[in-house]
């Protein structure tokens, strides 16, 4: 494992560490609570996911608008990047892909399974 997936899996792990109080006040992300869209990514096939980024939506867009003030490093999208860098095959294929996992903001699971990760 290099240095960046250690160091950003060890302050994944402090966050789950400390955070666990706070955790159940955390705002729901996309279409499911924020407990359960961490386990879709941790379960998810390495395949069955989309990329968008923030800045290639339109202005009036509603998934703009909830992820918009959602930085990188907060708690909500770090409990999100690290359910990818869990999901090995999911995180090697995002970088193949060019995905800075650091960059992730949000994610929301489709009725069919399918997650759509947010980047900044």
């Amino acid at each position: 494992m290099n240095r960046f997936a250690s160091a950003l899996s060890a302050s994944a792990i402090s966050a789950l560490a400390f955070g666990g109080d706070s955790y159940a006040a955390m705002p729901v992300v996309g279409n499911t609570g924020s407990q359960q869209i961490e386990q879709a990514i941790t379960g998810l096939t390495a395949n069955h996911f989309d990329i968008v980024r923030l800045e290639e939506l339109d202005k009036g867009d509603p998934v703009l608008q909830k992820f918009e003030t959602v930085a990188p490093g907060s708690q909500e999208a770090r409990m999100i990047q690290a359910s990818v860098i869990a999901n090995t095959s999911l995180s090697r294929r995002l970088q193949a892909e060019k995905v800075e996992l650091t960059n992730i903001v949000g994610a929301e699971r489709a009725s069919d399974g399918t997650v759509t990760f947010y980047l900044r």
